[in-house]
């Protein structure tokens, strides 16, 4: 049996994973990478190198191709990053991310 505790406790975890999904629905595209690197960065610092790594993996289908140079710069960081987490350095893809993801929110004037 449930207590009215337990069934507040649900209902409120309910509500916020709408918010949460109404965010990232809502979210620009821009807003969405920033988004991915701050989930990067939190599952790394919470050694959840399974979701760190499904970032990395998200980031780098997103590259855009097209701009080469660029796109092979990031894929080349984003793929040393998941390296060092398979070898257990977290310091460095914690770095590289928080860089990235200041350098795109001054980019996208959202800093």
């Amino acid at each position: 049996m449930e207590t009215a505790l337990a069934y507040k406790s649900m209902n409120a975890q309910k509500g916020i994973n709408q918010y949460q999904q109404n965010v990232i629905l809502n979210a620009t595209p821009e807003e969405l990478i920033l988004k991915l690197y701050d989930l990067g960065i939190l599952s790394i610092r919470r050694n959840d190198f399974e979701k760190a790594n499904l970032v990395l993996t998200e980031l780098i289908s997103a590259l855009n191709f097209e701009y080469q140079e660029e796109a092979l710069g990031l894929f080349k960081l984003y793929r040393y990053c998941q390296d060092c987490l398979y070898k257990g350095n977290t310091k460095e893809p914690i770095h590289i991310l928080s860089e990235l993801r200041e350098t795109w929110a001054k980019a996208f004037n959202l800093a």
